[in-house]
Formats: C-alpha cells, sequence, structure tokens
C-alpha cells in the first residue's frame, strides 16, 4: 500500500520540521481584521505578533470545505492509495469532525482521520509514530492503534503572559481579566483529555515552571520521555531561566525548543510560555526527528 501521513500546522515547532520527511502539511489559518492568512504560507510568527502586540482582531476558523476536499484530491493524484491524516483535539476546534465529514463523503475508504488530542510536540509525536509505522510496512489498522496507545501519556501545561487573549476569546470573563491584569497573576493551564483546563494561578513564573518540571520529572525520566520547552514572544530572560534549569534537570542537549503554532499563539496571546513532555517514539527521542 502506497500510504502518505498528513497533519495540519497544530503540531509545528519549527517551520520546516518535514523538510526530510514525505509528510504532507494542510496549513491552517488565523483572521486579523477580516482578512485571511495561511499558517506558513502568508504569515509567520513575527507578522502575528506585530498584529498582536498591535491589538488588531485576531480569530481563527475552520478552513473551507473545497480547500480540504482539493488539498485530498492533490495528494490522491500523486498515486497514494490511502492517507492518514491527525488534526489538533476536537475539544479545542471543530477541525476533527470537519475533517471526519469530508473523509466520509469523498474520500470514504481511501482517507482516515485521527483526532490527536493534543497539539504542538505530542501531536507531532503521533505524527511522526505514525511515519515509522508506515514506512516499516504496518497496516492503517495497526498504524491507528499504536498511536491510540500512545495518546494520553503526556503533559502539557502553558502559563500565558496575560489574561487579555484568553478574555478576547470568550474563555474568561472581561472582569476577571481586568483585576488579575492590574495584579499581576497569570493562569496555569493544563492540557487533559484533549482539553486546556485552568490548573492554578501564578505571579512567578520561574518558581512555577521549575516546581512543575521536578514534580513531571519524578515520574517521567529522560529515558523515556522528550521535553520541550515553546514560547511566543516571552520574556528573553525568563526563557533564558527554564532553559538553563531544564539543562540542570535533564542534562546538556536534551532539551527541545520551539515555538508555538501560530492557530495557538491567536488563542494564548504573546508572551506565552508552554512546557511538554512526550513519551519517546519507540525510544527513539523526538529532538532526532526535528533535527533531521
Amino acid at each position: 500500500m502506497n500510504l502518505l501521513i498528513s497533519t495540519d500546522t497544530s503540531c509545528l515547532v519549527k517551520k520546516d520540521v518535514f523538510k526530510n520527511y514525505e509528510i504532507s502539511l494542510f496549513p491552517l489559518n488565523v483572521i486579523i481584521d477580516g482578512e485571511e492568512f495561511l499558517d506558513g504560507v502568508t504569515i509567520n510568527q513575527d507578522q502575528l505578533l506585530v498584529a498582536m502586540r498591535g491589538g488588531r482582531n485576531i480569530k481563527t476558523s475552520t478552513p473551507p470545505l473545497g480547500s480540504i476536499i482539493e488539498y485530498f484530491e492533490n495528494l490522491f493524484n500523486k498515486g497514494y492509495n490511502h492517507i492518514i491524516h491527525f488534526t489538533i483535539s476536537c475539544n479545542l476546534s471543530s477541525m476533527y469532525s470537519l475533517f471526519c465529514k469530508v473523509a466520509e463523503e469523498n474520500f470514504k475508504g481511501k482517507l482516515t482521520i485521527i483526532d490527536s488530542h493534543s497539539l504542538s510536540t505530542p501531536m507531532l509525536s503521533y505524527v511522526f509514530l505514525a511515519y515509522e509505522g508506515a514506512k516499516n510496512g504496518l497496516s492503517v489498522e495497526e498504524i491507528v492503534d499504536s498511536v491510540e496507545k500512545q495518546k494520553n501519556t503526556d503533559e502539557v501545561f502553558f502559563i500565558p503572559e496575560n489574561l487579555t487573549t484568553l478574555k478576547n476569546g470568550g474563555r474568561i470573563s472581561p472582569t476577571v481579566a481586568l483585576i488579575g491584569n492590574i495584579i499581576g497573576i497569570k493562569p496555569v493551564l493544563i492540557m487533559k483529555d484533549g482539553k486546556i483546563e485552568k490548573t492554578g494561578t501564578t505571579r512567578k513564573v520561574r518558581a512555577t515552571v521549575a516546581e512543575n518540571l521536578t514534580e513531571i520529572h519524578k515520574t517521567h525520566p529522560v529515558e523515556e520521555y522528550d521535553y520541550t520547552v515553546i514560547n511566543f514572544d516571552a520574556s528573553e530572560h525568563q526563557i533564558a531561566y527554564i532553559y538553563d534549569f531544564c539543562n540542570t534537570l535533564l542534562g546538556d542537549n536534551r532539551l527541545i525548543k520551539g515555538l508555538i503554532p501560530i492557530n495557538v499563539c491567536a488563542h494564548c496571546g504573546p508572551g506565552t510560555i508552554g512546557i511538554l513532555i512526550t513519551k519517546k517514539i519507540n525510544g527513539k527521542s523526538l529532538k532526532d526527528y526535528i533535527e533531521g
């Protein structure tokens, strides 16, 4: 079977992560003042940052049905018999249900959609796990089963710079955002069962990151798990501290460093720091895949 692995840009920590792999990438969108831009095609992190820091109206939406159909038609026209496509968690977006509809109505029996139940490096690790399975001749069913077994073994937490973007996205009330921003409170968000949940608040980002990482490290040894720090225009001093702390905790050259995916940036805002811990891919580090 000529099988292709495909995913959307929710998993990216660097723009050229798939340059050495036969993995297809569907760009998601971000809408700025009513104008649509495609992640990595017509907008990048720096351009989104200028727009968000400038107070422009930012949102995301599902892609047009026609563009999804055209994307897969172009891939099948290249001779692939089957495609496995990964989407961002269904609890964060309607992308999964939309792509399932396209698969059922237009590519039945040829297109399998997997809900990653995550984003960023956990999602990316599932993509590479599926890629390895396809390369080694596993069936679609075997690949799906291997991904399902890997799911929900991750630890993910985010600390936004402030509450403004969460307020704009309707996730908290304007009053809570105003008070929180005035007194310098930052929410601590975790991913659980594919959902982003608030687990607490902090005024001391460095201490909170250090405490969480130290606790997670007790049950997630570096021999079995990868550690990633991603950010979107976060404080250079905070990032430098976190890098140093991770290198001390994990050992030099083990930490993965990257950017927050653009469609996620649109909801968490500039200044956000993310920490992600993912299970290694059949014992191989995700860092090896990313660095090609």
